[in-house]
């Protein structure tokens, strides 16, 4: 029974300290989402920026909207931009230079947002 409870306790404490859940500060995350400029393509609440991505980044046909997203997920998905298992060299490039921390601060940031029902990309049909 012992074993079962360590077990269980491994499960669920592990996955979210591997994840990084634990420690985001999403102020920290606000300011480096601002120093970054993760807002021009992004916007400034994660919900998309109308038309940045044709008008600055050859070959980009949208960006996602990561306004919402699960700290969980948002913090895979970096750490595999960072490592090169997510194709995307403009996130790559920018990713690999973050720390853990960082990914945290802007996971905490950008999971406090509700998204809208509607990104503004470019293709967005109210542009």
């Amino acid at each position: 029974m012992i074993k079962f409870a360590l077990t269980f306790v491994a499960c669920v404490a592990i996955p979210p300290l591997a994840f990084g859940q634990a420690g985001g500060d999403a102020a920290a995350g606000k300011k480096l989402a601002e120093s970054w400029q993760c807002t021009l393509c992004h916007g400034p609440d994660g919900n998309g920026n109308r038309g940045i991505a044709k008008v600055q980044i050859a070959d980009v046909q949208w960006i996602p909207r990561i306004s919402g997203q699960p700290t969980a997920y948002f913090i895979r998905s970096m750490l595999a931009y960072k490592t090169g298992k997510r194709p995307g060299d403009n996130m790559r490039t920018l990713a690999e230079q973050l720390s853990d921390q960082d990914i945290r601060d802007l996971a905490a940031w950008y999971g406090s947002h509700t998204p809208r029902a509607h990104a503004t990309y470019y293709n967005d049909p109210r542009n």
